[in-house]
């Protein structure tokens, strides 16, 4: 199935959690007493992707998105929820503006955009393993790829954007968790980056980004 297509029932009808993974979160919960509840915040839209994934020039792939202190008035607030999920569409720019996100975006842009926020959201999209937000990764990824939409995503990397960026249509970041992702080499194509960094992008990064930018053109990047 289309990934966007995968991810449709959740945008129509205003799912926090993807049909697929019901059964084996609630598993993963009881039967085998996983932190669930308390470790995934599923009072917000999932989010296995921010920005314009269909037509983005630089994905860059983490392990999922975070919870932090501003996410209380985000699940608070009807209208940015709304907004969370119009990103499942993947044609809407990096939503930085909802707050809290602009603490994680703007540094983003700093590095690759010349900090230019507007710029980054157009042309970047932020792919995450895991669609739920939490709060520590870490304890997460013990019983991340058990989940239904988890292996969805990664069949999207191996079938869409690894040959994308194979024929360079765009440059694939892999930033976080490439352990968990399945990809933790470059398999020889110019257009994957293992970004081997836990916090940031590394120099040779910064330096294979921009030069992509201005190969395409992109403005200000």
């Amino acid at each position: 199935m289309d990934f966007f297509e995968y991810w449709k029932p959740c945008l129509a009808i205003g799912l926090t959690k993807h049909p697929d993974d019901l059964v084996v979160l609630d598993e993963l919960n009881h039967e085998l007493q996983k932190p669930i509840d308390s470790e995934f915040e599923f009072g917000l839209p999932p989010g296995p992707f921010f920005g314009p994934l269909k037509t983005a020039k630089i994905v860059l792939c983490y392990a999922n998105p975070s919870r932090d202190s501003k996410t209380s008035e985000v699940v608070a607030d009807v209208a940015l929820k709304e907004q969370l999920f119009a990103q499942l569409d993947g044609l809407h720019s990096y939503p930085y503006q909802i707050p809290g996100w602009d603490k994680w975006f703007k540094p983003v842009a700093n590095s690759l955009f010349n900090g230019n926020c507007e710029q980054a959201a157009k042309h970047i999209s932020v792919f995450n393993l895991v669609p739920y937000a939490s709060t520590n990764m870490d304890i997460v990824q013990s019983f991340a790829t058990s989940l239904p939409s988890v292996w969805a995503a990664q069949e999207y990397l191996r079938y869409t954007l690894i040959p994308k960026a194979k024929r360079k249509e765009i440059l694939l970041v892999m930033c976080r968790s490439s352990q968990l992702w399945g990809l933790q080499t470059s398999h020889d194509a110019e257009n994957i980056i293992i970004n081997r960094t836990r916090v940031g992008f590394t120099d040779d990064t910064k330096m294979r980004v921009k030069a992509w930018c201005h190969q395409l053109a992109l403005e200000q990047c």
